[in-house]
């Protein structure tokens, strides 16, 4: 079993463009990943990410303006940060860089080793499912 999960994907728009656009705000990011984003958006800060009546209570842990963007949540359905022990934190983490024409953008989910083993294989099954269809919603955002 893998302790992460990986994506790559290349946007059409300039590296700070898609920042912007899609990061940089909870507005920006919140236009492709819950529906809407409610809290303190800043190092250390905590907020919402809020599907329908889903909520998932997330810490800001890195923010590099035009460069990346890094939170830590509890994967799965007990998503408050209460709900398990700080160790069992998953990271996840969106690097920006320039390429050719557009922005390669690198998301990596880990720390998934970190969770009991009951809960593991589920939240890193679903957590695969919905990053697929998460960064699809990003993708389609620029062919608007």
């Amino acid at each position: 079993m893998s302790d992460s999960i990986e994506r790559v994907l290349f946007l059409p728009s300039p590296r700070l463009t898609a920042w912007v656009k899609s990061f940089a705000t909870p507005e920006a990011l919140a236009s492709w990943f819950p529906d809407r984003i409610e809290g303190e958006f800043a190092i250390g800060g905590i907020f919402v990410l809020i599907w329908g009546e889903h909520r998932c209570e997330a810490r800001l842990v890195e923010y590099v303006e035009g460069e990346v963007f890094s939170y830590q949540w509890h994967p799965g359905e007990n998503c408050r940060l209460a709900d398990h022990p700080e160790a069992e934190l998953t990271t996840v983490r969106f690097t920006l860089q320039d390429h050719e024409a557009g922005t390669r953008v690198e998301m990596v989910e880990s720390g998934f080793d970190n969770i009991p083993a009951e809960r593991r294989a589920n939240a890193l099954r679903e957590n695969t499912e919905g990053w697929t269809s998460e960064l699809a919603k990003l993708e389609r955002a620029y062919m608007k």
